[in-house]
């Protein structure tokens, strides 16, 4: 573009405000373009050609310049600032088509489909224009702003987490409330409270810095109705400071929340009230901690850190340092990226987390949408979410740096052929011949023997201090009545058969049949049931073990009660260890019974226990016998809080472990993990079908 001899004038409508020195040190402005609601920063140089715009020609502002600066930009810097603004449209136009080209200045459309991917988990309704309202709000909260109040809220803070971390199982009792439905409809509304008066907390703060409030109204996050504040004149404040204290504002005040309501907790009675300010306290500690201050999300942590480091368009620059870096160490001739202020591998660093960050936020709304949407909607929401989100910018790089694949070195290129085959064989060939599982070990508890049902003595087989193996027979009971219950419904049973047999061979009593046959089976249904009652008098030894505690009144003839204790079972080899494993529905087919295990204490990485599998379930457990073990108290195994109680979130298995005899027993129970041993399998693979599995049953093919 040529310097042309006339400089075209700039918009009427474009503003000029300091905006503080650069990171280099150096004064700074900020042009503002109303139209698209953008701001652009420039330094001295170009803030005093702008100064001398007014005089029209290149040739007067040239010679004006040179009088007004000792090192004065010269006309190729004139040209760049020129090409800068009819690049982005600042200038002025006066001939005919100056109304279609100033049009061309808003965005263009959005197609629906585009629009729908970026914004159908937060969606924003303006409704008014609060700017009166916040003028007459922010001096009655003026107390907010002084250090007295934070002082007081900080203190108050303190002790409060205090006070929580000494009761911690209080603190457990209530945890449990949140997984109830009444819970997640509190934490519901305390995330619409909190978001709500974070944005005032962000519209008071705007307004005493002397902003203008201009749009609110509703945001629907998750599809759950929230307040929202516009307040995106803040860059136009030209102290760090002041930027800083709009942009904590919101989170300021949700701690506040957060303090108070952690208060309402301790101070409260048990009761609906106290488990509500749980839930309050809980989501106000963590959306401001772990959501609003997270600075690789643009929320209010990303604009401090920004505001903090004076670096507008951070992650901006932060992804070109982190493209640059990446196509570097493959091997392409890639240019430095600029990177005023910073050092390159911070930068880079901060480019690569927010890009890893955002690959587990993307999969994580990914699996949000597909549970929480029927099939038909959470399926393609969640393969666009995948595809849109993940797939697509992974794609456009390597389709960008694809041409230039004849700048990487042959040796390099092979070195990545080795390492590209090194990975499809991990994937698919068996490679690990273990299956770990959570798992908790205790001392076998003794057995105590109880009379199943009101009985007579037929045979006392064992006697005190006996030693008896597993399934042998203890004791045998009778029970006339059942026998005669028993004998009865055989004769029910010979007579329904009979009368069916006459039926089917007479024609007028044919169309009796099928209710004979239903009195036949149910008949048939008593009698099993009777038979099992019967089948419990005889009582067995369910281990090796050793008989105590036999009463001498237990002798053939006596009657004896239903419940009353018959003798208690000690495991043979003295005091002998046990443990339960858990494992998951894609491994519980390789564990056999009799395979080596080694069993690892939590906290005790020295100490390795080993045994054998001793059982493996044949269904699935829904709950685990161990507390510990669950997610509700901090442990591997996922569970949830249903009305019937805790229960497990998924499909484990339990497997029972008889560990070797130890120099010295543990006196409790102690949680750790297993390993057994297993037939070779890909755990990789092994995932990506249980995943499948899943998806399989969840959309009920």
């Amino acid at each position: 573009m040529a310097l042309p001899e006339f400089l075209p004038p700039l918009r009427d409508d474009i503003d000029i405000f300091p905006a503080g020195p650069s990171p280099l040190g150096t004064p700074s402005w900020r042009l503002y373009d109303p139209l698209r609601n953008r701001f652009f920063q420039i330094g001295e140089a170009e803030f005093q050609m702008l100064a001398h715009w007014h005089l029209g020609s290149s040739a007067a502002a040239l010679a004006a310049l040179q009088e007004a600066m000792p090192l004065a930009p010269d006309a190729a810097n004139l040209e760049a600032l020129l090409l800068f603004l009819h690049r982005h449209q600042l200038l002025a136009r006066r001939e005919r088509t100056a109304t279609a080209a100033l049009a061309t200045l808003a965005p263009p459309p959005t197609r629906w489909g585009s629009w729908l991917l970026h914004n159908y988990l937060f969606l924003r309704v303006p409704l008014a224009n609060p700017d009166r309202f916040y003028g007459w709000l922010a001096p009655r909260l003026a107390f907010m702003f002084r250090p007295g109040f934070w002082i007081v809220i900080a203190v108050l803070g303190l002790i409060g987490l205090g006070q929580v971390m000494m009761q911690p199982d209080r603190f457990f009792a209530t945890f449990s409330y949140a997984f109830s439905i009444e819970g997640a409809l509190w934490i519901a509304l305390s995330l619409a409270l909190l978001k709500s008066t974070h944005e005032v907390g962000h519209g008071v703060a705007a307004k005493r810095q002397g902003l203008r409030v201009t749009r609110t109204g509703v945001a629907l996050l998750v599809l759950w109705p929230v307040l929202y504040t516009d307040v995106n004149d803040i860059w136009k404040l030209s102290d760090w400071r002041a930027r800083l204290q709009v942009s904590v504002a919101g989170i300021a005040t949700e701690l506040v929340f957060a303090v108070l309501a952690t208060w309402g907790w301790l101070l409260l009675p048990e009761g609906p009230l106290q488990s509500a300010m749980f839930i309050i306290a809980g989501t106000a500690w963590v959306l401001s901690l772990a959501i609003n201050l997270n600075p690789f999300m643009r929320f209010d942590g990303y604009y401090l850190l920004s505001d903090l480091l004076d670096y507008p368009n951070l992650q901006e620059a932060a992804f070109g340092a982190a493209r640059s870096v990446l196509r570097r160490r493959i091997g392409l001739a890639e240019p430095p990226a600029p990177h005023a202020g910073l050092p390159v591998w911070a930068l880079a660093g901060f480019g690569f987390g927010t890009a890893l960050y955002r690959l587990v936020l993307f999969l994580g709304i990914a699996y949000f949408v597909f549970i929480s949407f029927p099939p038909l909607i959470g399926v393609p929401l969640a393969a666009v979410e995948i595809g849109w989100f993940i797939v697509k910018p992974v794609a456009t790089e390597i389709a960008a740096m694809w041409p230039r694949r004849a700048e990487i070195t042959r040796r390099r290129r092979r070195w990545y052929a080795v390492g590209l085959a090194g990975l499809l064989l991990l994937a698919v060939l068996p490679w690990s011949a273990r299956v770990e599982a959570p798992a908790y070990l205790t001392v076998a508890a003794r057995q105590n023997l109880f009379v199943p049902a009101s009985a007579q003595v037929r045979a006392l087989h064992v006697r005190n201090g006996q030693q008896v193996k597993a399934g042998e027979v203890v004791l045998e009971l009778a029970s006339p009545e059942l026998a005669n219950r028993l004998v009865t419904l055989e004769a029910r049973i010979r007579e329904a058969q009979a009368r069916l047999d006459k039926a089917a061979t007479n024609s007028g009593t044919f169309d009796q049949s099928e209710v004979l046959q239903q009195t036949l089976a149910e008949r048939m249904v008593e009698r099993d049931s009777v038979q099992a009652e019967i089948a419990r008098l005889t009582v067995r030894a369910t281990r090796n073990a050793v008989v105590r505690d036999l009463p001498a009144h237990i002798v053939a003839g006596r009657w004896l009660r239903m419940n009353e204790k018959i003798a208690t079972l000690l495991p043979a080899d003295g005091a002998s260890l046990q443990a339960v494993a858990y494992v998951r529905e894609a491994d519980y087919r390789r564990v056999q019974s009799g395979a080596p295990v080694r069993f690892f204490p939590d906290g005790d990485p020295l100490t390795v226990m080993r045994g054998r599998v001793r059982a493996v379930g044949v269904a699935a457990s829904s709950v685990a016998a161990e507390r510990a073990l669950t997610s509700l108290s901090h442990g591997p195994l996922p569970a949830v809080q249903t009305p019937a109680g805790e229960r497990l979130h998924g499909a484990f298995y339990a497997v029972d472990v008889s560990i070797e005899p130890q120099r010295s027993t543990p006196g409790r129970t102690m949680t750790g993990s297993v390993r057994i041993v297993s037939a070779a399998h890909n755990p990789l693979l092994d995932r990506l079908t249980g995943m499948l599995a899943t998806v399989n049953a969840y959309l009920g093919f």
